[in-house]
């Protein structure tokens, strides 16, 4: 397969240049060589590849054909060597949440690279200043479409689910709306972050009344197990975990969500991760 691939590549070039002579200089072969490279595919092949007229080098009609089929899957080849040669390192920011839960799911690509996660902010947005430094590559920030000096693509929308405790009637339920939701006590992050933001808002606009119990994003679950209220998970985490006494029931009036964008210093390196993130 490897000599079969180097005389196709061989193939390709002289097509291009319309020349045996410029493909091995090119190459650096001698001319003889290639000539013989390109007899052994013909008869591999069983058609031949290139005919003389008075214009010089032609492809023949299924030569041509050839060409056609295979000239753009050579291109994709060299772009993504070309790729993994210009990205031979990747420092990438994140969330504990979006490390856990979001790109262990794409280490099959990924691994392929050297990715490192050199830098773990519990807000992803707390991420921009590290971008703006040149001390990370990449990461991927929620809510925030654009940043100037920085490249950036819409990569998901995030959807939250009530996490219930499994002995509530709101368990058995298969969506509950926000209503329902704030006849219990409410589980909210204590740290800054834009679902404790947007719980507020929420909150004030309901004039809820209730108990409201602030803890860090990793206690919230074991909180709701013991009864002692209800929270709100991304679905992206909710959908990969089980926890013994927590359901997690979809929001049908979904007022929580988050958007992620995935961010770059530079856009040869945007394009090169929203592809292995996609």
């Amino acid at each position: 397969m490897t000599v079969l691939f180097h005389k196709l590549r061989y193939f390709i070039e002289i097509a291009k240049l319309k020349s045996y002579t410029k493909a091995a200089e090119s190459f650096y072969i001698s001319q003889p060589a290639l000539s013989k490279q390109m007899k052994q595919l013909e008869e591999e092949l069983g058609f031949r590849l290139f005919s003389r007229s008075s214009k010089g080098l032609q492809l023949t009609e299924k030569g041509q054909s050839l060409f056609y089929e295979l000239e753009p899957l050579f291109q994709q080849v060299e772009t993504t060597v070309n790729q993994y040669k210009k990205h031979d390192e990747v420092r990438f920011g994140s969330t504990p949440l979006l490390s856990s839960y979001f790109i262990h799911e794409h280490y099959a690509k990924l691994q392929r690279i050297n990715f490192y996660v050199t830098v773990i902010q519990d807000d992803s947005q707390d991420l921009i200043p590290f971008l703006k430094d040149n001390r990370i590559d990449a990461a991927i920030v929620q809510d925030i479409a654009q940043v100037e000096g920085l490249y950036s693509k819409y990569l998901f929308k995030d959807e939250f689910l009530a996490a219930v405790p499994a002995a509530s009637p709101l368990a058995s339920q298969s969506h509950v709306s926000l209503e329902d939701c704030l006849e219990y006590t409410q589980i909210i992050p204590s740290q800054r972050s834009t679902l404790a933001e947007q719980l507020r808002l929420i909150m004030n606009d309901r004039q809820f009344t209730g108990e409201v119990i602030e803890t860090h994003y990793q206690a919230m679950t074991g909180l709701v197990s013991l009864g002692m209220g209800i929270a709100y998970l991304p679905s992206i985490m909710a959908n990969q975990i089980e926890y013994r006494g927590v359901t997690f029931v979809p929001i049908s009036d979904q007022q929580l969500f988050r958007e992620m964008y995935l961010y770059a210093t530079s856009e040869a390196m945007l394009d090169f991760l929203y592809e292995k993130f996609s």
